[in-house]
């Protein structure tokens, strides 16, 4: 057994043997924490369990923040998107759920049935995905992005905005994207069947199936199978979900609930468009055609998840929580990628053989609890977290046979030996302690954090070329400061200072390892929860930068030049995110957003603009249910989406144009539960590139119909 494994053991032992410490006496709303059981759902003196279902699509709390404060008092910028939203959207995956929130850009490998990427205030998010509060993630070498999370498992998908190293260890500094499971209920019984078609030719049956045995124990069983097509129709992913809660009443005081959850699907990686074609050739023809084969095309993905969330009271206000997932995933594939044009309209091909596994092991302990100080409240935080990942990989890069886009040929590939071979081993661990305090005094609000992380990996990478050796050894603190003041009326205020870290692979000119890259972030921020009716109206105004960023240098070095590395860039992103969401009177409810951001390198790509992230965005979702007469049981939406031009990459070569894509939805439920919902996603079938790689250009999605029956009992 390593070191690290006792730690973890530790943790999770640590957790169950004090719950036979002490008795319930008294429990602090504010104290629900993520992966407690709270059996009733409730909500008491206002706050909410922040991992029930909402009966609508207005948060007032969030899981992320691991505390259960109401998001009007905390400072931070924080956006919740629960179920009732997402079915309005008619979202399917990750990335169409964050598509109206303030800073989030998505489609950024166009359709892919693989992954969810997002972009966030500036930054790739592929290793920020977090599913109830520990981290989902395939690979700690590269931004490697985490496999997409079923949509329809999920309760809600929250975004925390700004540097969160101080709650959940090295990350990018934009912050970080964390998916809640769907969890068993103890306040009775429903069912959920249906089906759903779109006009690509996807397909699905769902159900979904929550049982109270006794007032002790309640189960819960999800499950979705069919295949998700995208504008190429080849360009599938033909998936089985399943997940499953319990929670169990273990006495008063003590509350246990399991997860699990299983994906076996097979996601086609798209090989976008070449990026000669783009322009001049018919540009929806070039978004549906298929540069892939289907005799080289190959995928199965595997990846299970089995975690349980421990809750204790010991009374007097204090209260232990231990979250614990264990991830288990498997993926083979072989993809058709593209090389340059080899002439005209004839297109040069590789394929990538990827054999990869990963497991994981990931925890979460905190002792929280409520100290007076004459008229001075302190809640607070104690925590340790730890991770470990053991990861496997072979990579082989092959020459084949290219494609003619004016007079294609299908079955008739050759595939070369591969050119590049590499295989790959990581064993990495991450450990860390931390510890908040959030304070009330009157009316003023304030929050101080501070964590010491730990993290060491060992590995290598064995090529045809060499090997890179991936030892290495990294701690750091980060912390977070914050001061609000709330006002009676339902608004606040806040100004935040905080910070954030992230490991990098590789070694400087000097062949010394790199150090991580730093994030630092000062925010203002204003909120609003109005007293006439349900909404939470938002404001944050930011200046972020992420300091000891790679640059390229030449120097004499051992009487000659040498080019290698130094850690002296920077990137810098100031601003605006407004974000509002309401239900309003009549069956009136809207969904706006809008974000400003001003960005610029230092370094390498020197005062240029980060790539996907647009000047301007914004949207609105607006929808009327009609509560009464003949029409009574139909609800009407229908949003706009505004993406700015942008860099499709840092080097500011190639510019996007900014595109307006207008959703539109309906649904109407009949008395006997029987839903019926339609969904348009791109009315207007807007053809344009969402993202821009080597020598591939990506597509974003085209009008997709989407149709649903479901009834629920």
């Amino acid at each position: 057994m390593n070191k690290a494994q006792p730690l973890l053991l530790g943790v999770s032992v640590l957790a169950v043997a004090a719950t036979s410490a002490f008795a319930q006496d008294q429990q602090d709303p504010r104290q629900t924490f993520m992966g407690a059981i709270v059996l009733d759902t409730v909500t008491i003196e206002g706050f909410e369990n922040p991992s029930a279902p909402l009966e609508g699509t207005v948060a007032h709390s969030s899981a992320t923040t691991k505390t259960g404060r109401p998001i009007l008092e905390t400072q931070s910028s924080v956006s919740v998107v629960p179920r009732a939203q997402i079915e309005e959207q008619g979202a399917t995956n990750l990335a169409e759920a964050l598509s109206y929130s303030a800073g989030v850009v998505t489609e950024n490998y166009g359709g892919d049935p693989r992954f969810d990427s997002l972009f966030l205030r500036g930054f790739n998010l592929e290793n920020d995905k977090f599913l109830d509060g520990l981290r989902l993630m395939r690979s700690t070498q590269f931004p490697t992005s985490a496999p997409a999370f079923e949509l329809y498992g999920l309760e809600r998908v929250e975004v925390l905005r700004g540097p969160a190293s101080v709650l959940y260890g090295a990350g990018t500094p934009a912050g970080l994207v964390n998916m809640v499971q769907k969890r068993a209920q103890a306040d009775g019984d429903f069912t959920e069947l249906g089906f759903s078609l779109d006009s690509k030719g996807s397909a699905s049956a769902f159900g979904d199936a929550n049982r109270v045995v006794d007032d002790r124990f309640a189960y819960r069983i999800t499950a979705k199978g069919g295949n998700d097509k995208t504008d190429v129709e080849e360009i599938d992913n033909k998936r089985a979900y399943l997940g499953l809660s319990a929670s169990f009443a273990l006495s008063e005081a003590t509350e246990l609930e399991l997860m699990a959850s299983y994906h076996d699907d097979a996601p086609i990686s798209p090989t976008g468009v070449p990026n000669e074609l783009v322009g001049l050739v018919d540009a929806k023809d070039l978004r549906e055609f298929y540069f892939g084969d289907d005799s080289v095309n190959f995928s199965d993905r595997k990846m299970a998840t089995l975690g349980f969330g421990l809750t204790h009271d010991f009374g007097n206000g204090w209260r232990l929580n231990n979250t614990f997932r264990y991830t288990d995933f498997d993926w083979d594939y072989d993809g058709i990628y593209l090389n340059p044009l080899v002439g005209g309209t004839l297109v040069g091909r590789g394929v990538i053989n990827q054999r990869e596994s990963f497991r994981t092991i990931a925890t979460d302990l905190r002792l929280a609890g409520r100290v007076t100080s004459g008229a001075m409240t302190h809640d607070l935080t104690f925590g340790v977290d730890a991770q470990k990942l053991k990861e496997r990989a072979y990579t082989g890069f092959s020459t084949v046979s290219p494609i003619d886009y004016a007079a294609p040929s299908y079955g008739s590939v050759t595939v070369e030996a591969p050119w590049y071979t590499a295989n790959k081993s990581v064993d990495a661990r991450q450990i860390g302690i931390y510890a908040l305090d959030e304070i009330e005094y009157g009316n003023w609000r304030a929050t101080a954090g501070l964590r010491h992380e730990w993290t060491r990996q060992s590995g290598q990478s064995a090529t045809n070329y060499g090997t890179t050796d991936y030892a290495r050894d990294d701690q750091q603190l980060t912390g977070h400061l914050g001061l609000g003041y709330l006002w009676d009326n339902g608004v606040s205020v806040y100004a935040a200072y905080s910070t954030s870290y992230l490991p990098q692979p590789g070694f400087d000119i000097d062949n010394n390892p790199l150090k991580p890259t730093h994030g630092k972030q000062f925010e203002l921020g204003a909120k609003y929860e109005p007293t006439a009716f349900d909404g939470l109206f938002t404001a944050a105004l930011y200046d972020l930068r992420e300091t000891d960023r790679n640059t390229t240098v030449t120097e004499e070095i051992g009487g000659g030049p040498i080019t290698g590395t130094r850690q002296i860039g920077e990137a810098r992103i100031r601003g605006l995110e407004l974000e509002g969401v309401a239900e309003l009177a009549e069956g009136w409810s809207l969904k706006g957003a809008y974000t400003y951001a001003s960005t610029e390198i230092s370094g390498d790509n020197d005062g240029n603009e980060l790539a996907n992230t647009p000047r301007h965005a914004a949207s609105l979702w607006l929808s009327h249910e009609f509560q009464s007469g003949a029409m009574q049981g139909l609800q009407l939406g229908g949003g706009i989406r505004h993406i700015g031009s942008r860099w499709s990459s840092d080097a500011n070569t190639l510019r996007l144009e900014a595109v307006t894509l207008v959703d539109l939805g309906a649904s109407y439920e009949w008395e006997n539960g029987i839903v019926g919902r339609l969904n348009i996603n791109n009315v207007t079938d807007e053809t344009y590139i969402s993202a821009v790689g080597l020598n591939s250009s990506y597509y974003g999605d085209g009008r997709t119909v989407q149709a649903s029956l479901t009834r629920k009992w």
